[in-house]
């Protein structure tokens, strides 16, 4: 096979022209180098290994997998006695203020159809082959003695894993969150039976590879030496590890209703009640909150006197389960109630919210669902479909140099890239796609969604005190007055969210939106933020595509 060696690349338009401009002997030693990479990390015989959080997008993607591994035959027989149980291991991260360990149990329960079987004092549960795994703090990687012992414990639940499915032979498949650390640990400490097994390792969400090579807003506790380090343990076990990034995968927007069809609706089919309620209630939190700041910037009032109006304005018993910064004063600062007034992210974030009122733990401004750019890896991805529409692009990558990556033929590391001609659009389009699927398999067991009175008065309440408070200043109402203190367009654009709480989508699932008002989430105006985004990938001339200007092709080495 060729070996290769790119130009330095300060970003992805010019790694991409380069790939172009690629001689025909050096392809085909990269196609060969992509295809062996997405065979490793999509072999549906091998048991792979997710560290996740429990956020709504990386409960969908284990949705994903649990339903495709529990209605696939394995490969290995054809044989029914000797079919391989659905098999598939779970590290949940542990964080502060959110039990990661048991709402991904809860899940897991939920699409079995069982309670599962605790070991090890209560940290790992089994539901058959599907184990759950309590993981480690990434945040706080001090105590070695802790560590070893979740290297124990975790190592324990791989070999159980391995000892009741049955695969042809012992491959693992890693895929990792954003922080690398202990990953590096892991292979560092664990038995070099389970080191050998490795076959391939795929990183969520660690980099932004846009401009360079940057930590991700999720991958900030990394170090330059982290990744130099899982370059030298990859290297010398001779595995691929794949980087994984929404943005350069084109997967850019950050709200699921644009990638899930009536997703207010179908999320009571995904996630059992234990699950969703909490972003719900996160949600119905910041709503309040943003419609009551922007009518504090109006009226000039702030503090303990917003809250006051708050108070009035919600049925005491029915936001007691939910309402927190909404009735803190200090949510209510004359900076933050400003912010919210003049803010064209805020006031687009309250009407996804409006729309769909199921808020994500870790929203991020302007990043998108970290976890959905694992929907085409992993053993629920065929390897032959994820080489029709994607490229594991071999890339030498250095932190720290402007000039963060070239393509080269002796480098573990590789971005999993969309093909040429594919856009933001057809991305998007193959996300719905897939998640309708997972939909659907998961509605012919769990059966259609039923909302009842509950959520309808609580609904009913939360839009009666936005609405008071958004006429205020959207100039409806007795209350229009306030109007002309806001900056100029604001008061019109507040208006959507008003028309939002009063006939979106989840008004409509309740049947208590206006009628004939049957907007589908993720439509137009749901996808017209950074639609401009669509094709920088591949065609990438000039300074206006979102990635800062192309530079001239330069030669291969």
């Amino acid at each position: 096979m060729a070996s290769f060696s790119g130009p330095a690349c300060k970003n992805l338009i010019d790694f991409m022209k380069n790939l172009k401009s690629m001689p025909s002997d050096k392809k085909s030693a990269f196609d060969a180098i992509s295809k062996a990479s997405i065979e490793a990390i999509c072999d549906t015989d091998a048991l792979h290994v997710w560290e996740t959080d429990s956020d709504l997008d990386n409960l969908l993607q284990l949705t994903q997998v649990i339903v495709k591994l529990r209605s696939t035959p394995s490969s290995a027989s054809q044989n029914a006695k000797k079919e391989r149980a659905a098999a598939m291991v779970i590290i949940t991260e542990e964080k502060e203020g959110r039990d990661n360990y048991a709402r991904v149990c809860e899940l897991v329960r939920y699409l079995a159809g069982s309670d599962g079987r605790k070991h090890l004092n209560g940290n790992v549960c089994a539901f058959d082959a599907i184990v759950v795994v309590r993981g480690v703090d990434n945040s706080n990687l001090t105590k070695e003695t802790d560590l070893a012992a979740d290297i124990k414990r975790i190592n324990t639940a791989i070999e159980r894993v391995f000892k009741i499915a049955r695969f042809p032979r012992r491959k693992l498949v890693w895929h990792h969150g954003p922080s690398i650390s202990f990953l590096n640990s892991w292979i560092n400490s664990t038995t070099s039976d389970l080191r050998s097994a490795l076959r391939g390792i795929t990183i969520t969400a660690a980099l932004d590879l846009a401009d360079g090579v940057k930590p991700s807003p999720l991958g900030r506790h990394n170090k330059p030496d982290d990744i130099t380090q899982l370059q030298t343990y990859a290297r010398r076990l001779d595995i691929p590890v794949v980087f994984l990034d929404p943005a350069s995968q084109l997967i850019t927007f950050e709200y699921l209703a644009t990638y899930m069809y009536y997703w207010a609706f179908y999320i009571h089919t995904f996630l059992p009640a234990r699950l969703r309620r909490p972003h719900h209630h996160k949600a119905l939190d910041e709503l309040v909150t943003f419609c009551f700041r922007v009518r504090a910037a109006a009226h000039r009032v702030y503090g303990a006197s917003v809250v006051a109006m708050v108070k009035s304005r919600l049925d005491a018993a029915a936001a007691r389960p939910w309402a927190s910064a909404c009735i803190d004063a200090s949510s209510f600062d004359k900076a933050q109630c400003r912010a919210a007034a003049s803010s064209d992210a805020q006031i687009h974030h309250a009407l996804q919210l409006a729309d769909a009122p199921f808020a994500r733990f870790a929203h991020v401004p302007g990043y998108a669902l970290p976890a959905f750019s694992r929907l085409f890896v992993g053993p629920a991805a065929s390897a032959a479909a994820t080489s029709s529409y994607y490229v594991a692009a071999p890339v030498e990558l250095n932190p720290k140099l402007s000039a963060g990556y070239r393509a080269a033929s002796a480098t573990p590391f590789r971005i999993l890239l969309p093909l040429p001609g594919q856009d933001v659009e057809k991305v998007t389009a193959r996300v719905q796609g897939l998640m309708m699927g997972v939909l659907e398999r998961v509605r012919m067991e769990r059966g259609m969604p039923g909302l009842g009175e509950r959520e309808r008065g609580v609904w009913v309440g939360v839009v009666r005190a936005c609405r008071w408070a958004l006429e205020g200043v959207d100039g409806v109402g007795a209350e229009g007055k306030g109007k002309g203190r806001l900056p100029e367009g604001v008061p019109e654009k507040v208006r959507f969210v008003r028309e939002k709480l009063e006939g979106g989508t989840w008004g409509f699932a309740l049947g208590v939106a206006e009628k004939g008002n049957k907007e589908k989430e993720g439509g137009k105006g749901g996808q017209g933020q950074g639609q401009g985004q669509g094709r920088w990938m591949w065609q990438g001339q000039g300074a206006g595509q979102g990635m800062g200007a192309a530079a001239g092709v330069q030669m291969w080495g």
